[in-house]
Protein backbone atom coordinates (compact mmCIF):
# COMPACT_ATOMS: atom_id res chain seq x y z
CA UNK A 1 0.00 0.00 0.00
CA UNK A 2 1.37 3.75 -0.88
CA UNK A 3 0.66 6.02 1.54
CA UNK A 4 -0.66 9.85 0.62
CA UNK A 5 1.78 11.82 -1.11
CA UNK A 6 2.25 15.76 0.11
CA UNK A 7 0.33 18.01 -1.48
CA UNK A 8 2.40 19.66 -4.42
CA UNK A 9 2.68 23.26 -2.17
CA UNK A 10 5.62 21.53 -0.61
CA UNK A 11 4.13 22.76 2.91
CA UNK A 12 2.43 21.18 5.85
CA UNK A 13 0.01 22.54 8.69
CA UNK A 14 0.82 21.85 12.07
CA UNK A 15 -1.87 20.02 13.73
CA UNK A 16 -2.84 19.06 17.54
CA UNK A 17 0.18 17.02 18.66
CA UNK A 18 2.08 17.18 15.78
CA UNK A 19 5.91 17.13 16.33
CA UNK A 20 9.26 17.73 14.57
CA UNK A 21 9.91 14.39 14.19
CA UNK A 22 6.23 13.09 13.63
CA UNK A 23 6.29 15.53 10.55
CA UNK A 24 9.62 14.52 9.53
CA UNK A 25 8.84 10.71 9.70
CA UNK A 26 5.58 11.40 7.42
CA UNK A 27 7.63 13.46 5.23
CA UNK A 28 10.63 11.19 4.85
CA UNK A 29 12.98 13.38 5.92
CA UNK A 30 15.54 13.91 9.13
CA UNK A 31 14.30 16.66 11.60
CA UNK A 32 17.61 18.80 10.81
CA UNK A 33 16.60 18.76 7.30
CA UNK A 34 12.89 19.82 8.52
CA UNK A 35 14.10 22.47 10.68
CA UNK A 36 17.19 23.64 8.14
CA UNK A 37 14.04 24.43 5.48
CA UNK A 38 12.43 26.34 8.17
CA UNK A 39 15.00 27.81 9.82
CA UNK A 40 13.80 26.56 13.26
CA UNK A 41 16.47 27.10 15.91
CA UNK A 42 14.82 25.17 18.21
CA UNK A 43 12.37 22.18 17.97
CA UNK A 44 9.55 24.00 19.36
CA UNK A 45 6.68 24.63 17.06
CA UNK A 46 2.69 25.62 17.19
CA UNK A 47 -0.54 24.49 16.04
CA UNK A 48 -1.40 26.22 12.45
CA UNK A 49 1.78 26.77 11.87
CA UNK A 50 2.94 26.12 8.22
CA UNK A 51 5.83 24.48 7.52
CA UNK A 52 8.02 24.26 4.37
CA UNK A 53 8.52 20.51 3.29
CA UNK A 54 11.62 20.35 1.43
CA UNK A 55 10.22 17.98 -2.04
CA UNK A 56 7.03 15.72 -2.18
CA UNK A 57 7.23 12.29 -0.59
CA UNK A 58 5.21 9.14 -1.42
CA UNK A 59 6.35 6.59 1.45
CA UNK A 60 5.08 3.22 1.89
CA UNK A 61 2.51 2.81 4.46
CA UNK A 62 2.14 -0.10 7.18
CA UNK A 63 -1.05 -0.60 8.89
CA UNK A 64 -0.75 0.80 12.26
CA UNK A 65 2.44 2.40 11.84
CA UNK A 66 4.22 4.83 10.78
CA UNK A 67 6.47 5.50 7.43
CA UNK A 68 9.69 4.59 7.60
CA UNK A 69 12.01 7.33 7.53
CA UNK A 70 15.42 7.27 6.26
CA UNK A 71 17.09 10.81 6.82
CA UNK A 72 20.50 11.76 5.94
CA UNK A 73 23.36 11.32 8.21
CA UNK A 74 23.85 15.09 10.20
CA UNK A 75 27.37 15.82 11.55
CA UNK A 76 28.61 17.98 14.41
CA UNK A 77 31.71 19.32 15.17
CA UNK A 78 32.32 19.41 19.29
CA UNK A 79 33.27 23.40 20.38
CA UNK A 80 35.46 23.97 23.29
CA UNK A 81 32.95 23.36 26.40
CA UNK A 82 30.80 20.83 24.91
CA UNK A 83 29.83 17.37 26.92
CA UNK A 84 28.01 14.47 25.31
CA UNK A 85 25.06 14.91 27.39
CA UNK A 86 24.91 18.59 26.12
CA UNK A 87 25.00 17.99 22.38
CA UNK A 88 22.27 15.05 22.84
CA UNK A 89 20.25 17.65 24.84
CA UNK A 90 20.49 19.96 21.95
CA UNK A 91 19.66 17.25 19.24
CA UNK A 92 17.10 15.71 20.74
CA UNK A 93 18.75 12.09 21.22
CA UNK A 94 19.74 9.68 23.79
CA UNK A 95 23.22 9.64 25.24
CA UNK A 96 23.48 6.11 24.51
CA UNK A 97 22.18 6.49 20.62
CA UNK A 98 24.82 8.95 20.32
CA UNK A 99 27.74 7.00 21.82
CA UNK A 100 26.43 4.00 19.47
CA UNK A 101 26.43 5.67 16.52
CA UNK A 102 30.08 7.01 17.57
CA UNK A 103 31.63 3.95 18.61
CA UNK A 104 32.17 5.95 22.05
CA UNK A 105 32.93 3.52 25.19
CA UNK A 106 32.58 6.31 27.37
CA UNK A 107 31.81 10.13 27.44
CA UNK A 108 34.78 11.84 26.68
CA UNK A 109 34.53 14.14 23.95
CA UNK A 110 37.51 16.84 22.46
CA UNK A 111 37.06 20.40 20.54
CA UNK A 112 37.41 19.66 16.86
CA UNK A 113 36.01 15.96 16.90
CA UNK A 114 33.37 15.57 14.33
CA UNK A 115 30.31 13.48 15.89
CA UNK A 116 27.93 12.06 13.88
CA UNK A 117 23.96 13.13 15.42
CA UNK A 118 21.88 9.75 14.55
CA UNK A 119 17.84 10.13 13.70
CA UNK A 120 15.75 11.47 17.01
CA UNK A 121 14.17 8.59 18.52
CA UNK A 122 17.05 6.30 17.44
CA UNK A 123 17.64 3.74 20.56
CA UNK A 124 21.01 2.12 21.28
CA UNK A 125 22.98 -0.62 19.99
CA UNK A 126 22.76 -3.12 22.15
CA UNK A 127 25.64 -3.82 24.14
CA UNK A 128 28.38 -6.18 23.08
CA UNK A 129 28.17 -9.54 24.88
CA UNK A 130 31.68 -11.03 24.13
CA UNK A 131 35.27 -9.50 23.47
CA UNK A 132 38.10 -10.74 21.41
CA UNK A 133 41.45 -11.62 24.05
CA UNK A 134 44.46 -12.68 23.19
CA UNK A 135 45.25 -16.21 24.22
CA UNK A 136 47.99 -18.60 24.07
CA UNK A 137 47.66 -22.21 23.05
CA UNK A 138 49.98 -24.88 22.73
CA UNK A 139 49.82 -27.20 19.22
CA UNK A 140 51.19 -30.04 17.55
CA UNK A 141 53.62 -29.16 14.74
CA UNK A 142 52.45 -31.72 11.43
CA UNK A 143 54.92 -32.92 9.04
CA UNK A 144 55.63 -29.91 6.45
CA UNK A 145 55.03 -27.31 9.15
CA UNK A 146 57.32 -24.46 9.34
CA UNK A 147 58.55 -21.76 11.43
CA UNK A 148 57.42 -19.48 9.11
CA UNK A 149 54.23 -21.01 8.09
CA UNK A 150 53.32 -21.76 11.88
CA UNK A 151 53.79 -17.54 12.48
CA UNK A 152 51.73 -17.03 9.06
CA UNK A 153 48.85 -19.20 10.56
CA UNK A 154 48.57 -17.36 13.72
CA UNK A 155 49.67 -13.97 13.00
CA UNK A 156 53.12 -13.34 14.51
CA UNK A 157 56.50 -12.95 13.24
CA UNK A 158 58.78 -16.21 13.24
CA UNK A 159 61.30 -14.46 16.02
CA UNK A 160 58.35 -13.25 18.24
CA UNK A 161 57.30 -17.42 17.77
CA UNK A 162 60.75 -18.51 18.55
CA UNK A 163 60.99 -16.08 21.32
CA UNK A 164 57.50 -17.46 22.55
CA UNK A 165 58.91 -20.70 22.85
CA UNK A 166 62.72 -20.20 23.69
CA UNK A 167 63.77 -20.97 20.39
CA UNK A 168 67.36 -19.92 18.99
CA UNK A 169 67.65 -19.39 15.37
CA UNK A 170 69.51 -22.63 15.22
CA UNK A 171 66.70 -24.44 16.54
CA UNK A 172 64.51 -25.42 14.79
CA UNK A 173 60.25 -26.53 14.75
CA UNK A 174 60.10 -30.36 13.99
CA UNK A 175 57.46 -32.53 13.44
CA UNK A 176 55.83 -34.12 17.34
CA UNK A 177 56.79 -30.99 18.94
CA UNK A 178 54.14 -29.13 21.00
CA UNK A 179 54.99 -24.86 20.33
CA UNK A 180 52.97 -22.45 21.65
CA UNK A 181 51.07 -19.52 19.38
CA UNK A 182 48.67 -16.52 20.53
CA UNK A 183 45.31 -17.11 19.39
CA UNK A 184 42.50 -14.16 19.25
CA UNK A 185 39.37 -15.82 20.32
CA UNK A 186 35.70 -14.00 21.54
CA UNK A 187 35.10 -14.69 25.14
CA UNK A 188 31.95 -13.80 27.20
CA UNK A 189 32.08 -9.97 28.57
CA UNK A 190 32.03 -10.58 32.40
CA UNK A 191 29.62 -8.98 34.92
CA UNK A 192 30.74 -6.38 36.46
CA UNK A 193 32.63 -7.45 40.29
CA UNK A 194 30.68 -7.53 43.05
CA UNK A 195 33.07 -7.05 45.73
CA UNK A 196 36.69 -7.23 46.01
CA UNK A 197 38.72 -9.52 43.95
CA UNK A 198 39.26 -11.65 47.10
CA UNK A 199 38.68 -11.31 50.86
CA UNK A 200 39.40 -13.38 53.86
CA UNK A 201 37.23 -14.17 57.13
CA UNK A 202 37.20 -15.98 60.17
CA UNK A 203 33.03 -17.28 61.02
CA UNK A 204 31.69 -20.10 62.84
CA UNK A 205 28.93 -21.56 60.59
CA UNK A 206 27.12 -24.28 62.38
CA UNK A 207 29.37 -23.26 65.47
CA UNK A 208 32.69 -24.21 63.61
CA UNK A 209 35.44 -22.11 63.05
CA UNK A 210 36.32 -21.85 60.03
CA UNK A 211 38.94 -19.58 57.69
CA UNK A 212 37.13 -18.71 54.30
CA UNK A 213 38.62 -16.77 51.29
CA UNK A 214 35.92 -15.45 48.70
CA UNK A 215 37.41 -14.97 45.39
CA UNK A 216 35.12 -12.57 42.53
CA UNK A 217 35.74 -14.00 39.27
CA UNK A 218 34.77 -11.47 37.60
CA UNK A 219 37.62 -9.68 37.62
CA UNK A 220 39.91 -9.92 34.13
CA UNK A 221 42.68 -9.81 36.10
CA UNK A 222 41.42 -12.95 38.57
CA UNK A 223 44.02 -16.12 38.08
CA UNK A 224 43.54 -19.23 39.83
CA UNK A 225 46.29 -21.75 39.34
CA UNK A 226 48.22 -24.63 40.91
CA UNK A 227 51.17 -23.60 42.92
CA UNK A 228 54.30 -26.36 42.51
CA UNK A 229 57.19 -26.73 45.23
CA UNK A 230 59.98 -25.41 43.89
CA UNK A 231 61.42 -28.07 42.43
CA UNK A 232 57.72 -28.51 40.59
CA UNK A 233 56.39 -32.16 40.26
CA UNK A 234 58.69 -34.38 40.76
CA UNK A 235 59.69 -37.39 42.81
CA UNK A 236 60.03 -36.48 46.42
CA UNK A 237 59.13 -32.58 45.61
CA UNK A 238 56.92 -31.54 48.73
CA UNK A 239 56.28 -28.01 50.61
CA UNK A 240 54.11 -27.11 53.37
CA UNK A 241 51.52 -24.14 52.87
CA UNK A 242 53.84 -21.41 54.48
CA UNK A 243 56.46 -21.93 52.07
CA UNK A 244 54.38 -22.00 48.66
CA UNK A 245 52.85 -18.93 50.40
CA UNK A 246 56.40 -16.91 51.21
CA UNK A 247 57.45 -18.45 47.59
CA UNK A 248 54.58 -17.43 45.22
CA UNK A 249 53.47 -14.10 45.30
CA UNK A 250 49.59 -15.22 45.88
CA UNK A 251 46.85 -13.74 47.70
CA UNK A 252 45.90 -16.76 48.93
CA UNK A 253 46.78 -20.48 49.02
CA UNK A 254 44.67 -23.58 49.82
CA UNK A 255 46.19 -27.09 50.01
CA UNK A 256 45.40 -29.12 47.09
CA UNK A 257 44.06 -33.06 46.04
CA UNK A 258 45.69 -35.95 47.15
CA UNK A 259 48.47 -37.26 46.52
CA UNK A 260 50.70 -40.40 46.90
CA UNK A 261 53.11 -40.28 50.27
CA UNK A 262 55.79 -40.96 48.93
CA UNK A 263 56.34 -39.97 45.47
CA UNK A 264 53.87 -36.92 46.07
CA UNK A 265 52.44 -37.74 42.82
CA UNK A 266 48.95 -35.80 42.84
CA UNK A 267 45.95 -38.70 42.51
CA UNK A 268 44.19 -36.67 39.60
CA UNK A 269 44.12 -34.44 36.91
CA UNK A 270 45.59 -30.97 36.81
CA UNK A 271 45.80 -28.75 34.15
CA UNK A 272 48.22 -25.65 34.39
CA UNK A 273 48.58 -22.85 32.10
CA UNK A 274 46.65 -24.86 29.27
CA UNK A 275 48.81 -27.94 29.74
CA UNK A 276 48.34 -31.28 31.16
CA UNK A 277 50.66 -32.06 34.13
CA UNK A 278 49.18 -35.20 35.70
CA UNK A 279 46.25 -37.46 34.89
CA UNK A 280 44.57 -39.88 37.19
CA UNK A 281 41.14 -41.60 38.35
CA UNK A 282 39.75 -38.92 40.57
CA UNK A 283 36.21 -38.57 38.82
CA UNK A 284 35.29 -34.76 39.50
CA UNK A 285 37.20 -31.75 38.82
CA UNK A 286 37.62 -27.69 39.51
CA UNK A 287 37.79 -26.35 35.75
CA UNK A 288 38.38 -22.41 34.65
CA UNK A 289 38.49 -20.57 31.44
CA UNK A 290 40.68 -18.13 30.59
CA UNK A 291 38.08 -15.70 31.07
CA UNK A 292 37.54 -16.87 34.90
CA UNK A 293 34.20 -19.28 34.30
CA UNK A 294 34.24 -21.73 36.81
CA UNK A 295 32.61 -25.22 36.76
CA UNK A 296 32.69 -28.41 38.83
CA UNK A 297 32.58 -31.19 36.22
CA UNK A 298 33.10 -35.32 35.48
CA UNK A 299 36.71 -35.70 34.71
CA UNK A 300 37.34 -36.46 30.67
CA UNK A 301 39.96 -38.59 31.32
CA UNK A 302 38.93 -40.43 34.37
CA UNK A 303 35.20 -40.97 33.56
CA UNK A 304 34.71 -40.36 29.96
CA UNK A 305 37.82 -41.97 28.47
CA UNK A 306 38.78 -38.76 26.25
CA UNK A 307 42.32 -39.14 24.57
CA UNK A 308 44.53 -36.66 26.53
CA UNK A 309 45.36 -34.26 23.75
CA UNK A 310 41.80 -33.51 23.63
CA UNK A 311 41.16 -33.29 27.53
CA UNK A 312 39.66 -30.39 28.95
CA UNK A 313 39.76 -28.63 26.24
CA UNK A 314 39.02 -25.08 26.44
CA UNK A 315 40.22 -25.01 29.49
CA UNK A 316 43.50 -22.55 31.93
CA UNK A 317 43.05 -24.16 34.94
CA UNK A 318 41.73 -27.63 36.36
CA UNK A 319 42.23 -29.28 39.60
CA UNK A 320 40.64 -32.95 40.17
CA UNK A 321 39.86 -33.76 43.53
CA UNK A 322 36.85 -34.89 45.40
CA UNK A 323 34.69 -36.55 46.36
CA UNK A 324 31.67 -33.70 45.85
CA UNK A 325 30.21 -33.30 48.83
CA UNK A 326 27.82 -30.92 47.18
CA UNK A 327 25.66 -30.64 44.33
CA UNK A 328 23.08 -28.09 43.37
CA UNK A 329 23.12 -26.95 47.45
CA UNK A 330 22.40 -30.85 48.67
CA UNK A 331 24.13 -32.78 50.56
CA UNK A 332 26.19 -35.72 49.05
CA UNK A 333 26.11 -39.40 50.94
CA UNK A 334 27.24 -41.28 48.20
CA UNK A 335 30.44 -41.04 46.75
CA UNK A 336 32.52 -42.37 43.48
CA UNK A 337 34.20 -45.82 44.19
CA UNK A 338 37.63 -44.37 43.40
CA UNK A 339 37.30 -43.09 46.84
CA UNK A 340 38.01 -46.24 49.01
CA UNK A 341 40.57 -45.32 52.17
CA UNK A 342 38.39 -45.60 55.10
CA UNK A 343 40.64 -42.63 56.43
CA UNK A 344 38.71 -40.18 54.05
CA UNK A 345 35.54 -40.65 55.86
CA UNK A 346 36.53 -40.24 58.97
CA UNK A 347 36.79 -37.23 61.39
CA UNK A 348 39.59 -35.25 60.44
CA UNK A 349 40.70 -31.22 59.85
CA UNK A 350 39.28 -30.18 56.47
CA UNK A 351 39.42 -28.21 53.08
CA UNK A 352 37.05 -27.73 50.36
CA UNK A 353 36.75 -25.61 47.29
CA UNK A 354 33.36 -24.68 46.11
CA UNK A 355 31.44 -22.65 43.67
CA UNK A 356 28.56 -20.16 44.73
CA UNK A 357 28.31 -19.31 41.39
CA UNK A 358 30.29 -19.77 38.03
CA UNK A 359 31.52 -16.72 39.03
CA UNK A 360 32.48 -16.99 42.85
CA UNK A 361 34.55 -19.10 43.85
CA UNK A 362 34.89 -20.11 47.82
CA UNK A 363 38.12 -22.19 49.80
CA UNK A 364 37.70 -23.27 53.30
CA UNK A 365 40.19 -24.66 55.65
CA UNK A 366 39.23 -25.70 60.13
CA UNK A 367 41.29 -27.74 62.20
CA UNK A 368 38.29 -28.89 63.92
CA UNK A 369 37.78 -32.75 63.04
CA UNK A 370 34.51 -33.37 61.14
CA UNK A 371 33.46 -35.91 58.72
CA UNK A 372 32.51 -35.09 54.97
CA UNK A 373 28.94 -34.79 55.72
CA UNK A 374 29.39 -32.30 58.64
CA UNK A 375 32.17 -30.28 56.06
CA UNK A 376 28.95 -30.47 53.17
CA UNK A 377 27.28 -28.61 55.60
CA UNK A 378 29.53 -26.24 56.65
CA UNK A 379 30.19 -25.58 53.06
CA UNK A 380 26.55 -25.64 52.72
CA UNK A 381 25.99 -23.04 55.37
CA UNK A 382 28.41 -20.72 53.78
CA UNK A 383 26.02 -20.16 50.41
CA UNK A 384 28.12 -23.03 48.50
CA UNK A 385 25.82 -24.78 45.76
CA UNK A 386 28.02 -26.96 44.12
CA UNK A 387 31.80 -28.30 46.73
CA UNK A 388 34.68 -30.89 46.25
CA UNK A 389 36.74 -31.61 49.33
CA UNK A 390 40.08 -31.17 48.83
CA UNK A 391 42.68 -33.11 50.82
CA UNK A 392 42.61 -33.47 54.88
CA UNK A 393 44.35 -34.14 57.86
CA UNK A 394 48.28 -32.67 58.48
CA UNK A 395 47.46 -32.00 54.73
CA UNK A 396 45.10 -29.13 55.43
CA UNK A 397 46.61 -25.34 55.32
CA UNK A 398 45.12 -22.14 54.22
CA UNK A 399 47.65 -18.96 53.65
CA UNK A 400 46.76 -15.31 53.32
CA UNK A 401 48.96 -12.15 52.52
CA UNK A 402 51.92 -14.43 52.05
CA UNK A 403 51.35 -16.20 55.82
CA UNK A 404 49.62 -19.38 57.01
CA UNK A 405 46.63 -18.84 58.56
CA UNK A 406 46.34 -22.34 58.97
CA UNK A 407 49.66 -24.46 58.20
CA UNK A 408 49.67 -27.81 56.89
CA UNK A 409 51.75 -30.26 59.40
CA UNK A 410 53.16 -32.00 56.32
CA UNK A 411 54.37 -31.18 53.17
CA UNK A 412 51.89 -31.07 50.47
CA UNK A 413 52.39 -31.90 46.79
CA UNK A 414 50.84 -28.33 45.42
CA UNK A 415 48.43 -25.79 46.58
CA UNK A 416 45.66 -23.72 44.68
CA UNK A 417 46.69 -20.52 44.44
CA UNK A 418 44.68 -17.19 43.97
CA UNK A 419 46.64 -14.29 41.82
CA UNK A 420 44.50 -10.88 41.90
CA UNK A 421 46.53 -8.38 40.09
CA UNK A 422 47.87 -11.02 37.45
CA UNK A 423 48.89 -9.48 34.37
CA UNK A 424 50.77 -12.30 32.44
CA UNK A 425 49.02 -14.25 29.79
CA UNK A 426 46.16 -16.11 29.81
CA UNK A 427 45.88 -19.80 28.21
CA UNK A 428 43.71 -21.91 26.57
CA UNK A 429 43.58 -25.52 26.40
Amino acid sequence: MIGPAHAASGTVTVRSGDTLYKIATRAGLSVAQLKASNSLKSDTIQVGQVLKLSRVAAIPATPGRAPAATPAAVTYTVQRGDVLSKIAAKYGVSVGALQAANHLSGTLITPGQRLTIPARGAAPAPRPTTEVRTLYTYIHVNAGDTAASIARKYRVSVDKLRRLNGLSSYKYIVPGRKVLVPSHIPVPIPPRPQGRAASHKQLRPLNIPVQIVNVDLRYRDVLIAPVLPGGGLRFGSGARISQLARSSGAQAIINGSYFHPHSYAPAGDIVMQGRMLTWGRIPQALAITPDNRAAIRPSTTGLLRVPLDSAWQGMETVIATGPRILMGGRVQFQYSSAFRDPALFGRAARSAIGLVSNRDLVMVSTKSRLTTTEMAKVMARLGVRDALLLDGGSSTGLAWNGKPVLDSVRKVSYGIGVFTEYTGRRYIR
